[in-house]
């Protein structure tokens, strides 16, 4: 089996704080990269060593509502992107029998149509987002049990496209660390046969500050993230899965911080999210997987109706 380190980019684009507060500028909320690098069923088992995987990602995300810190519902809304994300992997010869590798992921974010929040329309731009670097490390690995233990530190340069004058741009144009642990052990089944897996992650992200002006930054708050899949593996010989999916984060406050004052935008990365996820091996080395996804609930921004990604790998 094959199974990669897989990056979630929906929602993660930023927002110039020379707007005016209020729903204008608590659009800063979409900015959370918090749902940009999580991890899907195809990443619990550690790779072979020394290859190379090309993937290629999409991602359309689609909110038709948006809800401040308290949880009062704004409607009116329109936050829809279309995101292709190319990715690259390579693994190298185990450290005393660890799996270990390197990667790096460009995300590409297109806005679709005109963006509002509570009727009022977004100024907005597309372009690339911040590239994600990472490393990985499997410190235990035992297929004969369906167990795994993954490690992963990912880092985002405030590299992408970024315009202070423009409210919804591509990028969040701040330096962010992201910590990744992820486990997967069977429920029940046979290791290489018919088996139901569960796969807890977790991950904490620390920003930088945006800044947008002289004397005027954007502070984000660290924001955690937990990721539950329960991928039923039903054909063995390709490992083709159905199964469901939940995910919950917090944190993430965003104040807009002047000479004179602090104040509270009233974003947040908090958000709860369930969906049903599927993918197999079309050939030894070509892999594909899909997720559909819905918001449950949201406090202090958009909350996405829609959430579908697809994915496509090739092994080298």
């Amino acid at each position: 089996m094959f199974e990669y380190l897989s990056g979630k980019f929906t929602g993660s684009v930023g927002v110039a704080a020379g707007a005016a507060f209020g729903v204008a500028l608590a659009v800063s909320s979409m900015m959370q990269p918090a749902r940009a690098a999580g991890p899907l069923p195809y990443d619990g088992a550690a790779p072979p060593p020394n290859v190379s995987v090309a993937m290629l990602y999409n991602q359309f995300a689609s909110a038709s509502s948006f809800y401040n810190q308290h949880g009062t519902k704004i409607g009116n809304t329109h936050i829809q992107t279309d995101v292709p994300i190319l990715r690259l992997v390579h693994t190298f010869s185990p450290i005393d029998g660890m799996p270990w590798g390197v990667q790096v992921i460009a995300p590409y974010v297109s806005f679709l149509g005109n963006q509002q929040v509570g009727g009022g329309s977004l100024s907005h731009q597309s372009g690339f987002a911040e590239p994600l670097l990472s490393a990985f490390l499997y410190p235990v690995d035992h297929p004969s049990q369906d167990e795994t233990l993954l490690l992963a530190y990912y880092l985002s340069p405030p590299s992408g496209s970024y315009n202070p004058s423009i409210v919804l741009n591509a990028s969040t144009n701040n330096w962010v660390n992201n910590f990744e642990v992820g486990f997967m052990h069977k429920v029940f089944g046979q290791a290489k046969g018919k088996r139901l897996d569960l796969e807890v992650w977790a991950d904490g992200y620390f920003y930088g500050n945006t800044n947008v002006q002289t004397g005027v930054h954007l502070k984000t708050d660290p924001a955690a993230q937990f990721i539950v899949y329960a991928p039923y593996y039903f054909h063995p010989q390709t490992d083709a899965y159905v199964g469901l999916s939940f995910e919950k984060t917090f944190g993430g406050k965003v104040s807009e911080v002047t000479p004179l004052a602090t104040v509270d935008t009233g974003n947040r990365n908090n958000f709860t999210s369930i969906g049903v996820i599927a993918g197999s091996f079309l050939s030894p080395t070509v892999f594909a997987q899909a997720q559909l996804a819905t918001d449950v609930q949201v406090r202090g921004g958009a909350k996405n109706d829609i959430f579908f990604q697809v994915q496509v790998g090739k092994v080298f």
